[in-house]
C-alpha cells in the first residue's frame, strides 16, 4: 500500500469521536511507549482510520532515522503470501521465507482493512508469526478494521488474542461538533472563506463520514469557482441533495438478490438451491454475493449460509467478480449498471 503524502496529522480534523485514536497514533509517531501494542483502530469506512495510519508513517519517514516501515492492507498481505507459496511449489524457491523475513525485520508494521483477513487461514497463521516476532522485539504494530475484532469470523484465536491484547480504539460515527470541525479544517486548508450559517447548515444536515465531508467541500469549491459567486444556503442545499441522493439509499439483501436475479432472468430461488447450476446461475449468484458483501458489509459466513454454502464459497465469489471486473470491460460496465439500478 502506497503511503499518501497528503495524509498527515496537520491535515487531520480531530474531533470528539477520533480524539483517542489521534492521541494514540501521535504517541507512536513520537516514540512514546505509553501506547498499547498492537494499536487497533476500529470504525466504519470514511472515519479517518487510514488517514491516521498514513500520518504515523509520514511523520516517522520525515525523521532522520528513517525507520523501515511496512504498510499493507490485509488483502495485499494475503495475496502476496499466496503468490509466494505458489512460486515456492512451482520453482522450489524461497520467496515465502524472504517475504516473512521482510516483515519480521520491519521497525513498524501497519495493516489496514484487517477485516479482509477473514477466512484466510494460512495467511492468518503467517501474520500471527510475524506479530509474535515483532512484539517480542518491541516493534510497534498498528492495525485498522472496519469491524470489531470480536466480529471477524473465522479468525485464528491466537491472532485474535494478540490483536485484543494491546489497545483497541473505537472511532464512532461523527457527531455534529465533529462534522463542524472537519468542515472548518477542510475549508481552511483550501483557504476558502465560507459563511458561518452555511457551515452550520452543512454540519447539521449532513450525517455522512469524513470522506463525504471532503467531497462536499470539493464540490462547493468547484461550484464557487465555476459560478464566480460565494456559497450560500441554496447552493449548500443543492449540493447535499446531489451528494447524498445515492449514498443514503438503503436496501436489503432481498432487494439485491431480486435485482441480480432479474438482470440475468433467473428465479431468485435458483440462486439459493444447493448444487452448482449452469454457468449463468453461478455468475448471477457470485454477483449477488459480491453486492451483499460490498454494499451491506455482511460477513462471508453469513452470506454463505444465506445461499446454502460455506464462507469460502462466498469469499471465492467476491474475488472472482473482482477479477472478472478488472479483465472484462463489458462485465465491469454490467456491474456498474446493476449497481445504478439498485440505487434507482
Amino acid at each position: 500500500m502506497e503511503i499518501s503524502p497528503q495524509y498527515r496529522f496537520d491535515t487531520f480534523a480531530e474531533g470528539e469521536s477520533s480524539r483517542l485514536a489521534y492521541v494514540a497514533c501521535k504517541a507512536i509517531a513520537e516514540d512514546d511507549e505509553s501506547h498499547g501494542n498492537p494499536l487497533v483502530l476500529v470504525g466504519g469506512t470514511g472515519l479517518g482510520k487510514t488517514h491516521l495510519l498514513h500520518s504515523v508513517a509520514n511523520t516517522l519517514h520525515s525523521k532522520k532515522s528513517h525507520p523501515k516501515i511496512i504498510c499493507s492492507t490485509a488483502l495485499e498481505f494475503s495475496e502476496e503470501f499466496v503468490k509466494n507459496i505458489q512460486q515456492k511449489k512451482e520453482n522450489n524457491s524461497m520467496p515465502i521465507e524472504e517475504m516473512s523475513a521482510k516483515f519480521r525485520n520491519a521497525d513498524m508494521l501497519i495493516i489496514d482493512d484487517l477485516q479482509n483477513i477473514e477466512g484466510k487461514t494460512a495467511s492468518q497463521h503467517e501474520l500471527l508469526q510475524i506479530f509474535n516476532s515483532l512484539l517480542l522485539s518491541g516493534k510497534p504494530i498498528i492495525a485498522a478494521s472496519q469491524m470489531p475484532i470480536s466480529d471477524i469470523e473465522s479468525l485464528n484465536e491466537s491472532l485474535r488474542s494478540r490483536l485484543t491484547g494491546g489497545l483497541i480504539v473505537q472511532i464512532s460515527t461523527l457527531a455534529f461538533v465533529d462534522r463542524l470541525a472537519i468542515l472548518r479544517k477542510k475549508f481552511d486548508m483550501i483557504r476558502m472563506n465560507i459563511d458561518e450559517n452555511v457551515l452550520l447548515f452543512l454540519a447539521e444536515k449532513t450525517s455522512g463520514t469524513a470522506r463525504d465531508l471532503e467531497g462536499i467541500v470539493s464540490t462547493i469549491s468547484f461550484k464557487v469557482k465555476q459560478n464566480n459567486r460565494n456559497a450560500d444556503l441554496e447552493m449548500a442545499a443543492e449540493i447535499l441533495e446531489e451528494h447524498f441522493s445515492h449514498s443514503q439509499k438503503k436496501f436489503s439483501m432481498d432487494a439485491i438478490v431480486k435485482a441480480v436475479a432479474a438482470n440475468y432472468g433467473i428465479p431468485v430461488e435458483t440462486l439459493k438451491v444447493k448444487g452448482r447450476g449452469s454457468k449463468e446461475v453461478v455468475l448471477a449468484r457470485q454477483v449477488a454475493i459480491y453486492f451483499i458483501r460490498n454494499l451491506l458489509g455482511k460477513s462471508f459466513e453469513f452470506i454463505g449460509k444465506s445461499f446454502n454454502r460455506d464462507h469460502s464459497t462466498a469469499l471465492y465469489a467476491c474475488k472472482s467478480v473482482e477479477e472478472k471486473m478488472k479483465s472484462e470491460i463489458p462485465f465491469n460496465l454490467e456491474i456498474k449498471r446493476i449497481k445504478k439500478n439498485l440505487y434507482g
